[in-house]
């Protein structure tokens, strides 16, 4: 009987347990902007109206270096939700989903895989107890990987216009004298607040999302908005009338987005009128999802979650506002690549700022890890929570991204691009802080050229490593087999041109050979006449004494081998007098 009741009352406990330990959780208040550059006050801009989001920043943790892992949407996010980095196949793309393979109905060379294999962050907190709201924008598409989430609400369409006369002409830009709640991120905006109120009485941790659409185009936003800006005092930015000298064609972009905008030219530059007129209206949609982003705050404070909430928020890429004569994103330049990073936690310091280089594919450890989960063994991020307790801390030495047939890595001084075309970039960040002289051919910057490429080639290789390639597979893609200088040669113009008959000869072949990775080289006499050796296989020496019957040319066959691939061939010429 004692045994008996022992059961029953581990019946009742556990599930209590379990209800009481969820509770116990941090909320999560997950903020995504889309397109949104760190061009805010809390980043030192002084131009830009950004009051919340630089609260934010005072509550919590700010990176000064965060970069994305694609400077597009689709990828980007599949990227950060997935806690994966891109690959030559997966999230290429705008495109990208994380729940499938995707292709372009445009161009059907421009296609990827997705990562439905591994649990996503809402997947994830979803089966730690959370119930997950995906509200506005947070996937690309609305519906991927729809099962991982509890509620989803895109919240209307990003083209949404105040005035009925732009409905049909589809400008860039509108301001209009209506309430926040007439577009699509006010309307988002109230609806969140319900859900917060709602989760004040749950008993289920949330991990609710605000995925805000402006400053995508078409920046549209209340006239009070577009009034926080002086329009005459807005300047271009210096680079605005010249793309970086000496940089690849592959690095640039068409900016077919804005050029899909009723009024904005098909090709050739916009007219300064109007690039004015962009500028100030990506600055108002920036202070619109800002007033928007201190509605959530307060709301927040008001229920009294706002000391048990986690708060992340993140751009999807940067944005290019006339910078390198560039509109939009996909580049791989530091203005596409560079987003906005805060996060504000429980327990952690107020105010404080990191300097150290992050990515985007950390968020998703750095949630596990500040909500007390266990972490998926796939993520292939790092967390942030050590920058978190201390600021100063180095996180990462490099960091990496890529886009369509290009990839990048970044240091604290550089960053280096290269296509598998052969197109290649190198900046110079100390001189050239805003990227406009490549110097990858500039014979000071060799070293670093070499030390930069490595640096994505073992990128590459754990990239390869994690989705199963074997070591040895590694090994044959990695690594370049020797080279002859020359694959058939004579000793002439050499200390013994030539041998002589009765007489000791010795020579080396080891000067002939290069090898890029500078591996240890064996050397063999493959063929030949048989008075000459090869008789240090390291060194390539040969030694041999000639008799009469070898007067005349004698051809030899010498091999070299690195270890790693098939022995390379060489065939040497000797005369003997």
């Amino acid at each position: 009987m004692k045994n008996l009741c022992s059961s029953l009352i581990l019946c009742f406990v556990l599930p209590f347990s379990w209800v009481q330990g969820s509770q116990d959780k941090p909320h999560i208040l997950f903020i995504a902007v889309d397109d949104l550059r760190p061009e805010l006050g809390c980043y030192g801009v002084d131009r830009v109206s950004s009051p919340s989001i630089n609260r934010l920043a005072e509550m919590g943790t700010l990176y000064e270096n965060a970069y994305v892992q694609v400077p597009v949407c689709g990828a980007s996010r599949a990227s950060l939700m997935s806690g994966l980095y891109p690959t030559e196949k997966r999230f290429t793309w705008y495109g990208s989903r994380f729940d499938k393979p995707t292709v372009s109905k445009h161009n059907s060379q421009i296609r990827c895989t997705g990562a439905p294999e591994v649990p996503d962050i809402p997947d994830w907190f979803k089966q730690m107890g959370y119930k997950t709201f995906s509200m506005g924008k947070i996937y690309h598409y609305a519906n991927d990987n729809e099962s991982a989430w509890d509620l989803i609400d895109r919240v209307g369409y990003f083209r949404a216009y105040a005035k009925p006369e732009n409905k049909g002409l589809n400008p860039p830009y509108e301001s209009a004298d209506v309430p926040d709640n007439r577009y699509p991120t006010g309307i988002m905006t109230d609806k969140i607040i319900e859900q917060i109120r709602e989760a004040k009485g749950s008993d289920q941790p949330f991990f609710l999302t605000a995925g805000f659409s402006k400053p995508h185009l078409p920046f549209v936003a209340p006239q009070k908005y577009w009034d926080l800006y002086d329009a005459d005092s807005l300047e271009m930015p210096h680079n605005y009338d010249f793309f970086p000298e000496n940089a690849p064609d592959s690095a640039r972009s068409t900016w077919g987005e804005l050029r899909s905008y009723g009024g904005v030219p098909k090709s050739g530059p916009v007219p300064d009128v109007m690039a004015k007129k962009l500028i100030h209206g990506y600055l108002a949609c920036v202070s619109y999802t800002d007033a928007m982003i201190g509605r959530l705050l307060d709301e927040l404070e008001a229920q009294a979650l706002l000391d048990n909430t986690i708060i992340v928020l993140w751009g999807d890429h940067g944005f290019q506002l006339g910078d390198h004569s560039l509109w939009c994103k996909h580049t791989l330049f530091k203005t596409s690549m560079h987003a906005p990073l805060i996060i504000s936690a429980p327990g952690y310091g107020s105010g404080q700022r990191v300097q150290s280089l992050v990515e985007m594919v950390d968020i998703y450890p750095t949630l596990c890890e500040l909500a007390g989960l266990e972490l998926p063994s796939h993520v292939q991020g790092k967390s942030l929570v050590p920058t978190m307790e201390n600021p100063k801390s180095i996180h990462k030495r490099a960091i990496f991204g890529r886009y369509h047939s290009g990839e990048t890595v970044r240091t604290s001084n550089f960053q280096y691009s290269e296509w598998n075309h052969g197109g290649k970039m190198l900046y110079d960040h100390k001189k050239d802080p805003h990227e406009d002289i490549n110097v990858v051919e500039d014979p000071r910057y060799a070293k670093v050229v070499e030390a930069m490429a490595q640096l994505l080639q073992n990128h590459r290789d754990k990239l390869a490593f994690d989705a199963g390639t074997s070591l040895e597979d590694l090994a044959e893609v990695e690594n370049t087999p020797p080279q002859w200088n020359s694959s058939d040669f004579n000793q002439k113009g050499t200390r013994q041109p030539f041998a002589t008959v009765g007489e000791a000869y010795q020579s080396y072949v080891n000067w002939r050979v290069t090898d890029l990775e500078k591996d240890s080289l064996y050397y063999q006499k493959v063929s030949g006449p048989e008075w000459l050796e090869l008789t240090n296989a390291q060194y390539g020496r040969l030694n041999g004494t000639p008799s009469a019957s070898d007067r005349g040319l004698n051809n030899f066959v010498i091999s070299v081998s690195d270890g790693f691939n098939p022995p390379v061939e060489a065939r040497m010429t000797l005369e003997v007098k």
